[in-house]
């Protein structure tokens, strides 16, 4: 079974947005995918942080 999990790229470690519940020492695997966002970034004519936001929300899940 597998999660999906959003992480921020900090000081050269991925970082989850939300705890994950996995216990130290365990090991994953996992994949990179840039956000919506960035790849449709231009596209449309709103402002970065409220096609973050619309991103975000549960309904894309």
């Amino acid at each position: 079974m597998g999660i999906k999990v959003r992480a921020r790229y900090e000081d050269s470690t991925l970082k989850p947005i939300k705890e994950i519940g996995l216990l130290e020492g365990e090991e994953v695997d996992i994949v990179i995918e840039k956000s919506a966002v960035d790849k449709f970034y231009g596209m449309m004519k709103i402002p970065r942080k409220l096609a973050d936001e619309i991103i975000d929300l549960e309904m894309w899940d």
